[in-house]
């Protein structure tokens, strides 16, 4: 006391001086006021009934250097109703010296109070004295304070508020509260867990609070990143214990799942990927980590905005909703809208800001909400203006704190126990939420591209490679041999933690394809030599190497470039694992040239399979087999002309008279048996022939004569 004395003198005379030279001291005398935190550390009732007392247990520390004497706590209720929730807010941020007159209560300390001391006061107002209307339409919060003072001075004040319910029924609000658990970066070509997973989910760690969270009650929802707890489980230690503690949640909780790996939905979006977004989404919907079948939820980036395209993408891969980015305390959201995309239809799911503020720094919201027991009479305060929205029909309010936000389970779970017992509030799983009545959202942004998200043209060389594996895998009938892990590794480099370190996304992105790429290859076709085709059909035999570690079946297929050559159809071919097989190729020749042919393997599905390789042929088809085709039409040809002609010629009269002539009409033929007696008779001897040699022909008939 003598100290605090001296200081005060030393202070006078300090300001006199400075009196004397025109300066002010006013500095000087702020330093030595008392300053003790009011601490309200229970508010009872919660919900203030007509007839109950009101008790208030406040604890009073003085953070000042000198001992405090005369030490009082005086409780104020303000009678006025608060109307709106900006009045809510309104009520903290009142200046120390506004304080509703006159108190309603007050108790001294007896004992002095030393610095850096605390002591713990009950102030407790009778129902008579609480002064509120016992009316039906009056309910809803008042402002209530506290007030610190030594020796008569104000030392510290803290405020909250009064729920007042002198009502028989009231409109309820449906409360639900969504905690989302998402990892760090990961890079599955590690043998390691992810830098920081140990640390991360450790009680004190991010994931650890996180997880505490949703133990707070019952009816907080559960948001979680399958390959997390995969990862976590693969580490072993304080991370496989942390996974086990979330799969024990997920089985009393509400759950839904993220996408695999948590992609950028909106980079997949802007690259029009949509397919590896559906990718992400049947893996987790398929994972054990967190049961089968769960429901997917699309997250929105911190601080990035909800386009169509983003939009667009949840619709198209049937996910539950997607959950847009939390907006600021104070700002007004609606919890549940439905969007219309060229995807489909999907619901969107805002946080409200207040709230969820309040369970993640509530003293950021309020500066009094420094307790359990301020933090749940501010919710309540603010549930109790969203329960007279509306006219009496009030929308659902949602909790869910943003990526960039970690929530303080002490926090939520007097929210929530507080939302439990308040007539004008009920706790709703967020699965109750989606079934509910939803309004239609307005027009949301073509395209919200952020600076830090994934280029479009990475994601697509992402989308290509895995392509690529996935028609490769069709020449097996084990295709999950070839694929086993591609998926994963597609889909690591987009994940939206990966959004922190762009050179390590883009190095790990660059490796991935590689990779994925990579398990395309073997199968090939054995060099093949040039070659000369010298009949019409000729086979050759081609080798086919299959350095797979399945069976593969493949289609060769022989391409010339030219007409000439031609190739019949090849069957398909197996070949067995880490073997090689040799394939009978016909080709049938239609001309001479030379030909530059291609080979290579396809699939049954007609995917290329292997590399091509090129080979010449000098196609020279034999006399025998092409020239005698030619040559023996040219003949038939000719034939059939000669043909033709003779019989549109037919016989010159020159012909015919000589034949007369020099043979005379033809005889008659005898009859059977010897020549008529008549005939013979009548013969003349000019026409007997002289000799044997008149029936020769002459020179002239030798020659040919015409």
């Amino acid at each position: 006391m003598t100290s605090a004395l001296a200081r005060r003198g030393l202070a006078a005379a300090l300001a006199l001086t400075a009196l004397a030279l025109g300066l002010t001291a006013a500095p000087a005398a702020a330093a030595d006021d008392p300053k003790i935190t009011v601490l309200l550390t229970s508010i009872s009732p919660a919900v203030l009934l007509p007839g109950e007392d009101l008790t208030v247990h406040a604890t009073l520390r003085n953070d000042g250097p000198d001992e405090l004497d005369d030490v009082r706590a005086v409780l104020y209720i303000n009678h006025f109703r608060i109307s709106s929730r900006d009045e809510v807010g309104e009520w903290a941020a009142r200046s120390p010296d506004d304080l509703p007159r006159p108190p309603s209560t007050s108790q001294a300390v007896e004992d002095p109070l030393p610095a850096g001391g605390s002591t713990d006061v009950t102030l407790t107002v009778d129902s008579v004295h609480v002064g509120l209307l016992d009316l039906p339409d009056v309910w809803g919060p008042r402002g209530l304070a506290v007030e610190a003072t030594a020796g008569g001075r104000q030392a510290g004040v803290t405020r909250s508020y009064v729920l007042w319910y002198p009502s028989e029924s009231v409109p309820q609000v449906a409360v639900s509260a969504l905690v989302g658990m998402t990892g760090p970066a990961a890079d599955p070509r590690s043998t390691g867990p992810a830098p920081g997973l140990a640390s991360l989910t450790a009680p004190d760690g991010t994931l650890g609070r996180e997880l505490q969270a949703v133990g707070a009650d019952p009816g907080v929802g559960l948001l979680v990143d399958p390959a997390l707890v995969r990862s976590a489980v693969s580490a072993g230690g304080q991370p496989a214990q942390w996974a086990a503690s979330v799969q024990a949640a997920a089985r009393g909780h509400d759950t839904f799942t993220l996408p695999w790996s948590d992609p950028d939905v909106a980079a997949i979006a802007h690259a029009d990927q949509d397919d590896l977004l559906g990718v992400a989404a049947d893996l987790s919907r398929s994972s054990q980590e967190v049961g089968t079948g769960r429901r997917t939820l699309v997250w929105s980036a911190a601080g990035q905005d909800l386009d169509q395209a983003t939009a667009r993408a949840a619709a198209s891969v049937d996910a539950a909703g997607v959950l847009a980015r939390t907006p600021a305390a104070g700002t007004a959201s609606t919890a549940l809208s439905t969007l219309s995309t060229d995807g489909g239809r999907v619901d969107r799911l805002v946080a409200d800001g207040t709230l969820t503020a309040l369970a993640v720094d509530p003293a950021a919201v309020d500066p009094s909400a420094t307790t359990p027991a301020t933090v749940a009479q501010r919710g309540l305060a603010e549930l109790a203006l969203m329960a007279r929205e509306n006219d009496g029909d009030p929308g659902p309010a949602l909790i869910a704190p943003g990526r960039d936000q970690v929530v303080d389970p002490e926090a939520l779970s007097a929210l929530m126990t507080a939302f439990r017992s308040a007539p004008w509030s009920r706790v709703d799983p967020v699965s109750t939420l989606l079934v509910g009545s939803a309004d239609q959202t307005g027009t949301l942004p073509r395209s919200a591209v952020a600076d830090d998200e994934l280029d479009a043209a990475t994601v697509t060389s992402l989308a290509d490679a895995r392509q690529q594996a996935v028609d490769f895998s069709d020449v097996t009938d084990d295709p999950g041999v070839l694929l086993d892990g591609v998926d994963e590794e597609t889909l690591a480099p987009l994940a939206l933690a990966w959004r922190t370190d762009p050179s390590g996304r883009a190095a790990l992105a660059q490796a991935a394809v590689e990779d994925v790429v990579g398990r395309t290859k073997g199968l090939s076709i054995a060099r093949l030599s040039d070659l000369n085709v010298l009949s019409a059909t000729s086979t050759v035999r081609v080798a086919v190497r299959n350095d797979l570690a399945v069976a593969a079946t493949v289609q060769l297929v022989m391409q010339p470039r030219k007409a000439c050559l031609r190739v019949d159809p090849i069957d398909l071919v197996t070949v067995p694992a880490s073997s090689s097989a040799s394939i009978p190729v016909t080709l049938v020749a239609t001309a001479n040239c030379d030909v530059t042919v291609s080979a290579f393997l396809e699939s049954q599905e007609g995917a290329r399979v292997s590399d091509a390789r090129q080979f010449a042929a000098r196609v020279s088809p034999k006399f025998e087999s092409v020239g005698t085709y030619v040559v023996g039409g040219l003949l038939a040809l000719g034939l059939v002309l000669g043909i033709a002609r003779t019989v549109r010629r037919g016989q010159s009269a020159r012909r015919g008279a000589r034949t007369e002539q020099e043979t005379g009409p033809a005889p008659s033929l005898p009859v059977l048996g010897g020549t008529p007696a008549d005939e013979a008779a009548g013969q003349t001897a000019a026409e007997q022939p002289t000799d044997e040699r008149a029936d020769e022909p002459g020179p002239d008939d030798e020659a040919g004569r015409p």
